[in-house]
């Protein structure tokens, strides 16, 4: 039956194994793809902005654009002025506008009205204009990036459309003017640095597989250590409810073997059944109040003073006497302090109740109160049994227990600890275990006061 548990367990560990994994690994997806788009598009819009700037510069004088678009061909200016033969200088003047030599990556092309070419013999990189360059009125005043097709090779060009006007002086039947700026090499950066930080990308998403499966085993941890525990606590319970219950079922049974005896005849049998009635009900009483803690405590701070800690003490003293213990407490509070006073009563009892279980007749148990700084400081000592190192470690643990003979014989359960180191810190504070010299156990409480 428990291998069949055992394996339930297992395959619904691993199921959220994997729902963690992928959720991780869906984030990652999700980041490093937004990350690349993004940066791809800075990229891009950001490689063409220098061009672009120029194309929006030259389309600001379109009467030096014309005489560029003209300079080198065997036609004249038609312009009302006078024919400008554009073959005559680099450098030439158009109606009093000084025109530089045209840059060789940089092509104009003249419409008329109706889209026909009119500088039909205009070179792009060389080659004459492609037959694939068609005027298209819908793409006019907007910047683009176009292929052209030469004898040589597919060339890659920014280019804009833009109408045009003219002074009335003017006669021309130049209606639109076409910007070519060559983009090759910016294209061929492009691709480079589109490859570089795609493959990055993709090397970094890669890395995420493995961070993702890490982080989804990494945040199984809590909740297979709450696992363990839950079972632990289980195990442990059922293995202290069944001992009492099992000297229940046998004291009761030894009854029935005598059904005309007498109350006195079985008071020892009445007695040990009682005995363990009410283990039974300390260790119910102390698992509820696990179960409380663990749903969270509510810590309720109240101003108090060394008289809260005395009268405790006094009834103390009075346990001791009863137990043959000897009690001695000292509390040094000069200004009152903020704690829960029932929560702090509660641990105190119980780390007095463990120094009368694991002391012998006669020994002694001390507590001492004091403000150290900012903190309150609370010793409790006894000169008992004393706890090892390795016991030290698991002292807080649900039903660990020292010496578990001693303590069932003594009606301990293995909560008790546990459940003040859970309600120190809810306060804020911390309790630690150390030796009594030269005897013994010392537990120390520190609250913020």
């Amino acid at each position: 039956m428990k291998k069949i548990v055992k394996k339930f367990a297992s395959h619904h560990l691993f199921r959220f194994d994997v729902k963690h994994f992928l959720h991780f690994f869906v984030v990652f997806t999700v980041i490093f793809v937004a990350l690349s788009v993004i940066i791809l598009q800075t990229l891009t819009s950001g490689i063409y902005k220098s061009t672009d700037e120029t194309i929006e510069r030259l389309a600001k004088n379109p009467l030096m654009l014309t005489n560029l678009a003209l300079h080198g061909t065997n036609n004249t200016t038609i312009f009302s002025d006078g024919p400008v033969n554009s073959q005559s200088n680099e450098t030439s003047s158009v109606s009093g506008t000084q025109i530089s030599v045209f840059s060789p990556n940089q092509t104009v092309i003249l419409y008329d009205k109706k889209g026909q070419i009119l500088n039909a013999d205009t070179n792009l990189e060389t080659s004459t204009v492609a037959e694939d360059i068609k005027f298209d009125k819908s793409n006019v005043g907007k910047i683009s990036t176009v292929t052209i097709k030469t004898s040589g090779d597919a060339l890659l060009y920014r280019t804009k459309t833009f109408k045009v006007t003219f002074d009335k002086n003017i006669t021309t039947n130049i209606a639109y003017i076409q910007i070519f700026v060559n983009v090759d090499q910016l294209s061929d950066s492009l691709s480079r640095s589109q490859f570089i930080i795609l493959t990055t990308m993709v090397s970094f998403w890669l890395i995420s597989l493995v961070a993702s499966i890490y982080l989804s085993r990494w945040s199984q941890k809590p909740v297979l250590a709450a696992y363990e525990k839950e079972k632990n606590f289980v195990e442990n319970a059922s293995h202290e409810l069944r001992t009492p219950l099992a000297i229940l079922q046998n004291r009761l049974e030894l009854l029935f073997q005598k059904p005309t005896a007498t109350i006195i005849d079985q008071s020892e049998n009445i007695s040990q059944s009682l005995a363990e009635v009410r283990n039974m009900r300390m260790l119910t009483s102390n698992l509820l109040n696990l179960a409380k803690r663990d749903g969270g405590l509510k810590v309720e701070l109240t101003t108090v003073d060394q008289t809260y800690f005395e009268k405790i003490f006094e009834n103390y003293k009075l346990l001791a006497e009863n137990s043959e213990r000897e009690f001695t407490s000292s509390v040094h509070l000069k200004d009152r302090v903020k704690l829960d006073e029932s929560l702090i009563k509660q641990v105190l009892t119980i780390l007095f109740d463990n120094a009368v279980k694991y002391t012998d007749v006669g020994s002694q148990i001390d507590i001492k109160v004091e403000k150290t700084g900012q903190n309150l400081v609370i010793t409790t000592s006894d000169t008992g049994y004393g706890i090892s190192n390795e016991d030290k470690k698991k002292i807080f643990d649900r039903f660990y227990r020292v010496d578990k003979a001693r303590t069932r014989q003594k009606g301990g359960f293995g909560l008790g600890l546990s459940l003040a180191k859970q309600i120190i810190d809810a306060c804020g504070g911390r309790i630690d275990v150390q030796d009594n010299q030269p005897q013994g156990t010392k537990f120390i409480i520190k609250l913020r006061a």
